[in-house]
């Protein structure tokens, strides 16, 4: 949409577009260069959304993938929720998929590597500093060290408030920053239900995966009682791990190997990451489906207020699209750093799907 060029103003290549619209510089589709112009709108349905003071940082736009050679991942399912959530990922041939746990279950069954670690000493050696033990004299670390020593970023999967998941998860992001390896966790937190001392654990094993992994992505158990209430708690649990899945599967085969300097520095500027997940079809696709992901159970916080996001768009054959559903984003978080990639699986024509990676 087109604005009057501004009076009194000298001219610029800018000056068409209006004084509320911002130049950033990003890929397309076809890896050539060009501008993205995003709009910086003050209200959202009616929220105030406050501009960048002067002083502030132009926000970054950049596109993920624009290289050839995809970075080698590793992705490993500690305990048993982990491994289950491994049964939802359908790794692309850059992936790695390792389950961890301390006896064999049907649900490592699928993955390449198993590891079969005893769950009593985890917490001792995830705790110590690599800065200050920076060699791996366990057997336990030895183990992991030998299964992603060839990988570029490391993704761990699992559940809290138990004795092996949220150790494990730990113990392999202090492998993974001794080895120089990026790691990102993917947990999910106990019902409220199940207690104050798992809900304990739980905190606990959050606080110490904060400090050995670059990221964590939080994903409670309580809202799935609001989103699938009438859902036996079996099938509830398969809903939240396809979820996990999608976050696991749609980053992992986004990234090139050039991509990570910068996505290790953005996911380790914020301190909170949360998913959302949206959908959209018709005339205002791109609207409905951001809005469906800022809506999700487990986007909580403020919109303005994120930092960072990572944004993965499902576009119809025909595409096109790209510029509407990052300007959506950039109205909610004006002050995000954006990094962006189209996911391989294409949608129906008339719909578009984002999800949506926000830290802050």
């Amino acid at each position: 949409m087109e604005r009057d060029a501004r009076p009194h103003a000298a001219a610029t290549d800018d000056d068409h577009l209006g004084p509320r619209w911002r130049r950033l510089p990003c890929h397309r589709t076809r890896n050539a260069r060009r501008d993205i112009r995003l709009p910086e709108l003050p209200m959202v349905q009616g929220i105030l959304i406050s501009p960048a003071p002067d002083d502030e940082p132009v926000p970054e736009a950049w596109r993920l993938g624009a290289d050839e050679e995809r970075a080698r991942v590793a992705i490993l399912g500690c305990g048993g929720a982990g491994c289950n959530t491994l049964r939802h990922i359908a790794a692309p041939p850059n992936v790695d998929r390792i389950a961890l746990n301390d006896a064999l279950h049907p649900a490592m069954a699928g993955p390449t590597r198993r590891l079969l670690l005893r769950p009593d000493s985890l917490r001792a050696f995830a705790s110590m500093d690599e800065r200050v033990v920076a060699k791996m004299e366990s057997d336990e670390e030895k183990r992991i060290a030998a299964a992603i020593m060839d990988r570029d970023f490391v993704i761990v999967v699992g559940g809290l408030g138990g004795q092996l998941g949220g150790w494990a998860m730990s113990l392999v992001g202090r492998v993974a920053r001794i080895l120089g390896d990026a790691s990102l966790a993917v947990v999910t937190l106990p019902f409220t239900a199940e207690g104050a001392l798992r809900r304990e654990t739980a905190s606990a094993q959050l606080d110490l995966l904060r400090r050995k992994t670059e990221g964590v992505v939080v994903f409670a158990n309580d809202p799935l009682l609001r989103l699938v209430p009438d859902l036996p708690l079996a099938r509830a649990f398969a809903v939240l791990g396809s979820l996990m899945a999608r976050v696991v599967v749609g980053l992992s085969g986004s990234l090139g190997r050039s991509d990570l300097p910068a996505v290790r520095k953005m996911i380790g500027r914020a301190k909170e990451w949360r998913f959302g997940l949206g959908a959209g079809a018709e005339k205002h696709r791109c609207f409905l489906a951001v809005d469906e992901a800022y809506r999700s159970p487990w986007f909580a916080g403020r919109p303005e207020d994120i930092r960072q996001a990572v944004v993965l768009m499902g576009l119809p054959p025909s595409g096109g699209i790209e510029e509407e559903l990052l300007r959506e984003v950039r109205v909610r978080s004006p002050l995000a750093d954006i990094a962006w990639a189209v996911l391989p699986e294409s949608v129906p024509e008339e719909r578009a799907v984002v999800e949506i990676l926000a830290g802050r």
